[in-house]
């Protein structure tokens, strides 16, 4: 069993080695073959940029506020929280520029963590995306930490479960009192097989089954019994729903990292606002503060000629003394809060933070586990000798960009792997869509097992006083575009696909949707295409800040809204659908919405692939199938 394990780590190595080869390559082709204007069209950079405000973060680094000069819609930049970036002047090669981590993003401000405000923090600069190098390294090392564990570890069982396909042990079935008396037998005994596990239990979660519930309760279970537990995913969107839930209860949560959006019931636990209480942060952040004064103070001196090298250098160097001195201080409250709280909570690359290195937990609980790379899972699992991992592989996969890695198991997960054992409870029973939405995916991608609970397999808009609309009858419409001649693009600069014709007619559809009085904040519109998610957001800019919402697939796993439009953008004479091939991405798409959904497409384009000829049968079926060229989706009076 030695020799399997050593051999999947190698492997594992070797992949994670080549997937950040190809990171590597790809920043360095983009940067050297685009130029800065071109990477900012495509939201690969950032220009004529300003530093307006500077914080204390914790680990000892600042946060930098950073502002565009100019109306800048950052949410559709490509560069997003938790991405590596480069801040630079002159030139990104150059020994002056610093790299950084959003933190935030805002629709006209991005947060940045570096170790130290950068010297020319006061002039402005460019910020582009840089290589991911941090994850990589967090992998890394804990793929070295699993091939070092010694003979006595408690980790080993749970290490020959992943790696070595040992079966999951499970002991009796405890006997439960639930704190959440409304869960559902599935999701009950989906808790009753976690805390049995001696290793690890796996939950499937397809859409709106209620997994992050079950995973709360496994959590509060686990809390009662006297365990510690890290709570992790491999979004930091994810993670928040998790940590909002548990505080919800007034579970002793921590919330670690940066999350770009964090709801009110969850800000209160940050490790941030919870440090921000503190004497010491208070301290920190003036310190932070003298020392940046003190830089700036004495540069404008250097360059008046008013010093020389000498007293510049004496003043940068009592700025790094205050810096040091403020790092200190919030070690101090870090560690304090760090031991004050059971339940700690991190994306699961940040399970690797310094701040943790010395804390023992319980119990792993891993949600998103199928949209975690081997090496990121085992980051978060190395924390514990117990695992609960939940997720859905008939959802969004790991992010790889290496075609051979993919293929060579980094882009296949430990729960996939781990669900072929029988470690696995399926959660049947969803609480979001109408029957006629959930019976398409139920079908076809979870052998039909999907049931609707009765308080939603039959809600409609009507039910919230929308008004109906007679030619776009039911839960389910399928907007047939084909022969209008909204035909796909792709310019030669840039590899995403837009439809101009088709986003027109997706805006029409929106507004059409808005006048029967639904709230924008009920509404997504939901497209595979990053250019074709532009095009829509300027269609209808008029409405974002009211809260209807747009983008891409990706970053709507784990939602949902009232009412979801999904622009499948593909329209060809040769039939080619690009990624839409990938109907896991699909599935997201489709199963966001609770009471309409509404699909617009080129049948001609998509029927060729038979995702989306069973879609349109059981459009025929369950649905109302209209042509484009019925009229033109006027708003209703």
């Amino acid at each position: 069993m030695t020799d399997a394990i050593d051999e999947a780590l190698e492997t594992l190595r070797a992949l994670w080695d080549r997937e950040r080869a190809a990171h590597r390559r790809r920043h360095a082709e983009e940067r050297a073959q685009l130029s800065l204007a071109e990477r900012v069209r495509r939201g690969l950079a950032l220009k004529d940029l300003e530093v307006v405000d500077t914080d204390a973060a914790p680990g000892g680094r600042a946060t930098l506020w950073i502002q565009p000069r100019g109306d800048v819609d950052l949410e559709m930049s490509r560069i997003g929280p938790g991405e590596p970036v480069l801040l630079w002047w002159d030139d990104p090669a150059d020994e002056d520029a610093v790299r950084g981590v959003v933190s935030r993003r805002l629709r006209d401000r991005l947060a940045v963590m570096v170790d130290e405000v950068p010297e020319r923090a006061d002039e402005p600069f460019r910020l582009d995306a840089e290589a991911p190098e941090a994850t990589f390294d967090r992998g890394a090392r804990a793929l070295a930490r699993w091939a070092g564990l010694e003979k006595r570890d408690p980790r080993l069982p749970l290490r020959e479960a992943l790696l070595a396909s040992a079966p999951p042990a499970f002991g009796p079935a405890p006997d439960v009192r639930f704190f959440d008396d409304a869960l559902n037998e599935p999701q009950r005994e989906a808790v009753r097989r976690a805390l049995a596990a001696e290793t690890v239990s796996l939950i499937h979660g397809p859409p709106g089954t209620g997994k992050t519930r079950c995973l709360t309760e496994v959590v509060r279970q686990a809390v009662a019994r006297g365990e510690r537990v890290l709570v992790t995913a491999a979004s930091n969107l994810a993670v928040d729903n998790l940590a909002e839930r548990l505080a919800e209860h007034g579970a002793p949560v921590l919330r670690l990292g940066h999350p770009a959006r964090v709801s009110p019931a969850v800000e209160a636990h940050t490790l941030d606002a919870m440090l921000e209480k503190t004497p010491e942060h208070k301290l920190a952040r003036q310190w932070t503060r003298d020392a940046a004064a003190l830089r700036r103070k004495a540069r404008a001196r250097f360059g008046r000629g008013q010093i020389g090298y000498r007293e510049r250098r004496e003043a940068f160097a009592e700025a790094g003394r205050l810096m040091r001195d403020a790092r200190a201080q919030l070690r101090s409250a870090e560690d304090l809060l760090l031991a004050r709280h059971a339940i700690v909570c991190a994306t699961a690359a940040g399970a690797d933070a310094a701040l943790l290195r010395k804390t023992s937990f319980d119990r792993v609980v891993l949600d998103e586990a199928t949209q975690a790379t081997d090496p990121i899972a085992l980051v978060a699992l190395s924390r514990a000798p117990k695992v609960t991992m939940a997720g859905d592989p008939r959802q969004l996969p790991p992010t790889v960009i290496d075609p051979d890695a993919e293929r060579a198991g980094l882009g296949t997960t430990f729960f996939e792997r781990l669900a072929e054992a029988g470690a696995t409870t399926l959660l049947e029973v969803q609480h979001r869509m109408h029957e006629a939405l959930m019976r398409f995916p139920s079908e076809r991608l979870y052998g039909g097992r999907l049931r609707a609970h009765p308080s939603v397999a039959a809600h409609r808009l009507a039910d919230l006083a929308v008004t109906d609309d007679p030619l776009r009858p039911g839960p389910l419409v399928f907007i047939d575009t084909a022969g209008k001649g909204w035909t796909e693009r792709r310019t030669e600069d840039d590899p995403s696909t837009d439809n101009p014709g088709q986003a027109e007619r997706v805006i029409a559809e929106a507004r059409r949707l808005l006048s029967r009085g639904l709230p924008d904040a009920d509404i997504a519109i939901i497209t595979p295409y990053l250019a074709q998610a532009r095009r829509l957001r300027e269609g209808l800019a008029d409405r974002l800040a009211a809260g209807l919402e747009i983008g891409t697939v990706d970053g709507f796993q784990g939602r949902e809204k009232e009412a979801v439009i999904v622009d499948l953008v593909r329209s060809n004479e040769d039939g080619e659908i690009g990624f839409l091939a990938d109907v896991r991405r699909m599935n997201v798409a489709l199963t966001r919405a609770k009471r309409l959904l509404l699909v617009v497409g080129d049948s001609a384009t998509l029927a060729r692939h038979p995702f989306y000829e069973a879609f349109m049968a059981h459009v025929e079926a369950h649905g109302s199938w209209i042509s484009a060229w019925a009229d033109e989706g006027e708003p209703l009076v």
